[in-house]
Parts: C-alpha cells; sequence; structure tokens
C-alpha cells in the first residue's frame, strides 16, 4: 500500500492545492458532508460540541485541549450547510475554524486563524524543504509502528514546530480508528525534524495521510 500526504499551511500547502486535497479524501470513503443538514447539537462544553459536530458531518477536527477547555458552544437546531454550522457553533468562544480540505480542519483561537500566510508560504524553496521535511519525517516513524495500521485510514495531524525543529502539542483525527489517536500523538509528540522552521511559518501545520497511490512512497507493503 502505498500512501498521499500533504502538508497544510493556513491557506496553501506544500505539495498540492486545497481542492486537489479533497478529491482523495472522498476517493478514501470519506463521507465529509457539504450539503444543507438539519443539526441538533446543544450549547455543550465546546469539546463534546465539536465531536458532535463531527460525528454528524464526517469532517475530521483537530483542536489543543487546552485552548478548547471551559469554553462553551451556541447551540445549533436548524436547517444549515455545515460550514454555517461551524460558525454558528463557535460563535462567542475566541476560537475559529481554519480548513485543510472539504473534510478536514483546525480549532484555533480567531487571532491565528486570521493571521495571513506569509508572503510566499508554501511556494519558496525554504518552505517546500521544510514541509518535505515534516512529511518524511512523520509518515516515517508512523510507518515503524505496525499496529497503528497506517494508510488504511484517513488520518489528520496538526503539530506546533518549536524554534529547534521539534514537533510539539501534536493532535491527531484517525477516521474511524479513534483508539489509535494517543498512540499516534504519543508517536509523534516531541519528534526532532532536524531542520528548524522557516520563517513567519504559521502554525499550527496539519498533515493529511490517505490511503491513496501517488506521489509519496511512505509505507509499502
Amino acid at each position: 500500500m502505498m500512501l498521499c500526504a500533504w502538508i497544510l499551511g493556513p491557506f496553501c500547502c506544500g505539495f498540492c492545492n486545497v481542492a486537489a486535497a479533497s478529491a482523495p479524501a472522498r476517493e478514501a470513503g470519506v463521507a465529509a458532508r457539504s450539503e444543507p443538514a438539519s443539526f441538533a447539537i446543544d450549547s455543550l462544553p465546546l469539546h463534546d460540541a465539536l465531536q458532535a459536530y463531527s460525528l454528524a458531518t464526517g469532517r475530521s477536527v483537530l483542536y489543543d485541549a487546552g485552548q478548547v477547555a471551559g469554553l462553551r458552544s451556541t447551540a445549533i437546531r436548524e436547517p444549515l450547510d455545515p460550514d454555517e454550522a461551524l460558525d454558528t457553533l463557535l460563535q462567542g468562544t475566541g476560537m475559529r475554524a481554519r480548513f485543510a480540505s472539504s473534510g478536514a480542519f483546525v480549532i484555533v483561537p480567531v487571532e491565528l486563524a486570521a493571521y495571513p500566510a506569509a508572503e510566499g508560504d508554501g511556494g519558496t524553496a525554504a518552505h517546500a524543504a521544510f514541509y518535505g521535511r515534516v512529511q518524511r519525517v512523520a509518515t516515517s516513524i508512523l510507518c515503524v509502528d505496525a499496529g497503528l495500521a497506517v494508510g488504511q485510514y484517513r488520518l489528520a495531524i496538526s503539530a506546533y514546530v518549536s524554534g529547534t525543529g521539534a514537533l510539539h502539542r501534536v493532535r491527531a483525527a484517525a477516521q474511524g480508528h479513534a483508539d489509535l489517536e494517543p498512540r499516534i500523538e504519543a508517536r509523534l509528540e516531541g519528534a526532532q525534524l532536524g531542520i528548524e522552521p522557516p520563517p513567519a511559518l504559521v502554525q499550527p501545520i496539519v498533515l493529511l495521510v490517505t490511503p491513496q497511490t501517488g506521489r509519496l512512497k511512505a509505507c509499502a507493503s
């Protein structure tokens, strides 16, 4: 099996555009809904509301548990398209969604969601080299652990990168394999990239891995 992976910035990605990133997700069987639907999610602790939204839409959601602790969602109980529903759910929380693709998004504080990408982000040689390094290190670490069965499901990972080039505050969303998420996070937490992040890198970065014959031969079997 071969994997295709993308490292995504907030608005663009290092290896393919966001529109292209969403197509393999559909091919991988991810039922990420985009049409209007009737939502019935009460005002809840934000963690619980986001999980309910993810179940209702099939979208993968990643966030720092510490950032959403103590926050409460706005209830959504009407027909809305998923984007409108998510905006409503997050009203008054100080958090916003930053989309990695049509089927995955990261919840970040409003000031980070609005932060513009650096000029040429994802297109300069420095950013391309960095994204490539993250991709190789992360997938090589995960592929070593056969128990994670990487490549048999859709996986979204968000992480921050320290000034010394280490991954931290790693969050994983494994489609249909929530039991593996803590193990994935533990595997990648503290991983050394061996390269410093480029200037003005907007964080967190997001890695999407889907079972797809593509350009990245990460885990071959």
